[in-house]
Order: C-alpha cells, then structure tokens, then sequence
C-alpha cells in the first residue's frame, strides 16, 4: 500500500483486507461547499481513471444556550475515503460521528468494507 502520502494512506485496516495493493492518484480536484459544510476529493491515475475518493459533510442544529442565545452545535459527522485496489474492489473506510445528545455523550464509529463501485 505505499506509494501514497501517508495523510492518504488507510489505516486501521482489517487483516484480511490488508494485502491489497492501492491504485496510486496522480492529480487531484478538490470540491467544497461551505454552506453545506461539505468538501469532496477525488484523485486520479496517470491514466486520468477515478482511483481515490473522499468526501464528509456536517449536518448541525440550532440551539438555545442558558442566556436565551442561540449556536450553531454539530449533530453528525461523516467522511468517507475509497481506495481503488489492483483487484478492481474499493477499500471503503467510513467514519460516523454523532454529536452530543440529551444524555451529554457523543459516539463515533469506523468500518471498512470492500465494494465493487466507487462510492458516489
């Protein structure tokens, strides 16, 4: 799995996914938007074939502090990274946060999956 920075680089990954071989990106485009506090990567081969994908999102919520002001408080979380692999699978990494709750507690959790199309 070398050949990519290590920023790029799954870790954590399960055994029996780990033998496999990334695709390494060439390029990159970045896409963002700020209003929907969303941002999307993908990254491409020397042959200009989609082989890194990454994308997360914030969805928030309104609420009143103790002095009647409102604020802005992330509720979920989610980032999604793909990596292209030799075999033609995805290697799919999610990571899903969700935010504080009546009870005061947060809890985020990651999996990994193989997928035969890249994830939209």
């Amino acid at each position: 799995m070398s050949g990519l920075p290590p920023s790029l680089l799954p870790t954590g990954v399960p055994e029996e996914m780990a033998g496999e071989r990334l695709i390494v990106p060439t390029r990159f485009e970045h896409f963002e938007e700020p209003s929907a506090r969303a941002e999307k990567v993908l990254g491409y081969d020397v042959y200009g074939h989609c082989c890194y994908s990454h994308h997360e999102y914030a969805l928030t919520r309104y609420l009143l502090d103790d002095d009647d002001i409102f604020y802005e408080e992330v509720s979920f979380y989610e980032m999604q990274t793909a990596w292209l692999l030799e075999s033609g699978q995805w290697l799919c990494r999610v990571f899903s946060w969700f935010g504080m709750g009546h009870c005061g507690n947060s809890s985020g959790s990651a999996r990994f999956e193989l997928m035969q199309n890249r994830p939209r």
